[in-house]
């Protein structure tokens, strides 16, 4: 009850951290996901570190928490004309909340480690929601030339 009554006073690290052990411990509650879920939007994304980013969604995926519009972001089988509105997903807090965390990845993937990034994929390969642009980024990102990935073989 303390954390529905509260979850507007909750830190990034607060929401990362609950919704880990919450998942962790097997501790299931609809209400708690959503309210939780409901801190990391595309308006709050940027005051969450990586790892309290992937810790929500991948908390949410565990526990089944899936978003709304699982076809709102694939840009590959679904035509443009039919995917959800950015109105339809900001109106979902689960929806909002993974596409806030593949936003913050592609804006900016070398703050993200590689379990981070596992993370995310993990979770939107297990809530069945595709989403090509995030996949594409995150490939060309460990594969790209820089300090990670393969970019130094020839």
């Amino acid at each position: 009850q303390q954390i529905l009554m509260r979850y507007e006073d909750f830190t990034p690290q607060d929401v990362g951290a609950s919704l880990w052990s919450f998942a962790t411990s097997e501790y299931f509650d609809e209400d708690v996901y959503r309210a939780a879920a409901s801190r990391l939007t595309f308006r709050d994304a940027r005051s969450f570190k990586p790892q309290e980013m992937s810790n929500t969604v991948w908390a949410l995926a565990t526990a089944g928490e899936v978003p709304k519009y699982i076809h709102a972001f694939d840009s590959t089988l679904v035509p443009s004309d039919q995917r959800n509105s950015l109105s339809d997903i900001t109106d979902d807090p689960i929806t909002e909340c993974f596409a806030a965390a593949a936003s913050e990845i592609i804006r900016r993937p070398n703050d993200f480690k590689e379990q981070e990034i596992k993370d995310v994929l993990w979770a939107f390969s297990k809530s069945g929601v595709r989403h090509p642009l995030l996949f594409k980024s995150v490939a060309e990102h460990l594969v790209g030339s820089g300090e990670r990935g393969l970019g130094k073989f020839s």
